[in-house]
């Protein structure tokens, strides 16, 4: 179970007392949410043509020329129930990124990029009041690389955010372009892990028109797939040696698929893809033992860690705890504390001065 503890049964008259001691230290490093301030503001202001009408007990986006987005409601608005939720699960910290659908990347630079400032600064004052257990992940308008460069500096130095969350596919141009050699330099420089997070629509989404819930259940790997392959063969890791980047739901089938990689890309330099895999760093959510195991195989524990996908995934849906499938791996206990805690501690430095 996630929340570590003991219990002691002890006879008072016919009656058993259960005592049990429950240990929180771990950090969830991908969680979703949307400010309702936020979605308030934009519904006052219909920055950028952008209609959010009230829906559903929540939220309801559309972005100009574009179908409406499913509701922001519930969970995904609340930052207030978090906490009790991660007690349970025994997490001391959530890293929260915005949910992907509104981060606004249909919208044209400029609206964009006032559009995710103001959802950056709602984000920061959502987690202000946590004592830093909660942590928001920056976002960014990514039509402009410099821009969004910029826009990750102030998020930095300014919301004290040490982490980002961008979309793995862009309505217009891709991540491997040289031209967002700007964002990588500046999350190199600033020392700020970027997390490649897939969307509902992307690519790979048109395989499912008849099977529409597979978009979630695999389109969305084959986009993270994709993406990060294409990465390691632009040479980003090359460039940017010090750069962090991590792969949502497990990394979807890259690190399960390298000797296809290797044998398709391999060079006569004597580096392999399949070198570069190990330089990703992934979480947790897929939900199987044996999944997870084999991912420890080919990457090693210390670039694995804990996961929710909080508001969006799995936890609106009855399941096991969040690390009962890491427990049944039956990995030793230096290895169980870098994946619950250690490494997302020192890579997100959610301990200490963000700015540092």
């Amino acid at each position: 179970m996630a929340a570590r503890g003991r219990r002691d049964g002890r006879r008072a008259g016919c009656r058993k007392a259960i005592v049990v001691s429950i240990q929180v230290d771990g950090i969830d490093i991908h969680a979703h949410g949307v400010p309702a301030q936020f979605l308030r503001e934009m519904k006052r202001t219909r920055l950028g043509g952008v209609d959010v009408a009230a829906a559903d007990g929540g939220y309801m986006v559309t972005f100009p020329g574009c179908a409406p987005l499913r509701p922001a409601a519930g969970i995904m608005l609340d930052f207030t129930k978090r906490l009790g939720w991660l007690d349970g699960q025994g997490m001391q910290q959530q890293l929260i990124g915005p949910w992907l659908d509104v981060h606004g990347q249909e919208l044209p630079p400029g609206d964009g990029q006032e559009w995710v400032r103001q959802l950056n600064d709602a984000m920061a004052e959502s987690v202000s009041a946590s004592g830093r257990r909660l942590l928001a992940h920056a976002t960014l308008h990514l039509a402009e690389p410099e821009a969004a460069a910029r826009e990750l500096e102030r998020c930095t130095t300014k919301l004290g955010m040490t982490g980002c969350m961008i979309p793995t596919n862009l309505p217009r141009g891709e991540l491997n372009e040289k031209r967002y050699d700007a964002l990588w330099e500046a999350a190199q420089s600033l020392n700020v892990p970027v997390v490649l997070h897939p969307l509902m629509d992307g690519p790979a989404a048109c395989m499912f028109q008849q099977l529409p819930r597979f978009k979630n259940l695999y389109g969305r790997t084959i986009d993270t797939t994709i993406v990060a392959a294409r990465l390691i063969l632009a040479g980003v890791f090359d460039r940017f040696p010090k750069l962090r980047l991590v792969l949502v739901h497990g990394g979807g089938f890259l690190p399960y698929q390298t000797g296809r990689l290797d044998r398709e890309f391999g060079g006569e330099d004597g580096k392999l893809p399949s070198d570069y895999v190990k330089r990703f760093y992934y979480d947790t959510v897929f939900m199987s033992m044996p999944a997870l195991q084999l991912l420890f195989s080919l990457v090693g524990t210390g670039q694995v860690m804990i996961g929710s996908d909080y508001a969006a995934g799995p936890v609106e849906r009855p399941g096991p705890e969040l690390t009962d499938a890491l427990d049944a791996t039956g990995v030793d206990a230096a290895a169980r504390r870098m994946i619950v805690r250690e490494t997302a501690e020192t890579l997100f430095r959610t301990a200490g001065n963000p700015n540092a």
